[in-house]
């Protein structure tokens, strides 16, 4: 304390300190040599959230559907964490654990699972995916395959964990590209609010989708398939639970209303995703 006193001037902007904080750009008065309790101090607000906020943003957004997206319109946003961030740090998480989690039961040969993702050939993370046998299999398949199908079915036999990680690769870009997406077909159907409203509701709900994968995720850890088929159900509910009751909570329309809205935005999301889950495909076929 002693030796933030003693700076006279801010180091950032070099105003002159009335106090423990820079009154011009907010900077803390600090010595130009940081010192280790300075440095344990600031890993540990960024870790923790001394502050209160992650705490905060995280028992709004998973306990009180649509909270969070009226919190920050109505300008409180200093206590929360940004949607933006909260986004962020929710998909990295569910895609580390997706990466990691292993499949529980090997679907027939020539089928190659991915974090959820079911794509012709899905199958676990070992380092053995397809015996001999199998690749008999869908070596006879490619050769039979249509143009269109080919070149995904070819990476796979080639290398399949390669294909995997690429899906990895390219799942957080093009869902992050569907934030505006799916905020415009909001807006289709509710229409009396601005689209940065529709973005911030679409980043929030997407990241409790996020938040919710994970605890799917996180399930098959325990290798008990009627277990992770269990949360893979309660999970599913929970989602649609919480979209349509942040909807009514954000837009404030009856349930009757809301509910016909609500089918109707999924029904176009759906439609919308599937161009998105080609060019996923596309990606983790053609890039080697």
């Amino acid at each position: 304390m002693a030796a933030e006193e003693s700076v006279a001037r801010c180091l950032n902007c070099e105003a002159v300190l009335n106090g423990p904080f820079c009154a011009s750009c907010g900077q803390r008065a600090v010595p130009p040599s940081p010192t280790v309790r300075e440095l344990a101090g600031d890993a540990w607000a960024e870790l923790t959230g001394y502050d209160g906020r992650i705490a905060r943003t995280a028992r709004t957004l998973l306990f009180a559907p649509g909270r969070l997206t009226r919190e920050y319109l109505d300008g409180h946003r200093a206590r929360y964490l940004s949607p933006v961030r909260l986004y962020l740090t929710a998909s990295v998480i569910y895609f580390v654990i997706a990466a990691a989690a292993p499949t529980l039961q090997r679907s027939a040969a020539g089928s190659i699972e991915a974090g959820g993702l079911r794509v012709g050939v899905v199958s676990s993370g070992d380092a053995d995916l397809l015996d001999a046998d199998d690749r008999r299999k869908l070596q006879t398949t490619v050769a039979s395959a249509s143009p269109w199908l080919r070149p995904m079915l070819q990476a796979l036999l080639d290398d399949p964990i390669a294909f995997r990680r690429r899906l990895f690769d390219a799942m957080p870009r093009v869902f992050f590209a569907m934030l505006p997406v799916f905020a415009v077909i909001t807006a289709l159907f509710f229409r009396r609010r601005t689209f940065p409203t529709h973005l911030t509701f679409a980043t929030h709900v997407h990241t409790f989708a996020f938040a919710a994968g994970s605890v799917n995720e996180l399930a098959k850890f325990s290798r008990v398939p009627v277990l992770a088929q269990a949360v893979s159900v309660v999970v599913a509910l929970a989602m649609a639970i919480y979209g349509l009751r942040a909807f009514k909570v954000v837009y404030a329309e009856s349930w009757a209303r809301t509910t016909a809205k609500v089918l109707g935005v999924a029904v176009l999301y759906l439609l919308a995703s599937i161009p998105a889950f080609l060019a996923i495909l596309a990606w983790a076929s053609f890039t080697r």
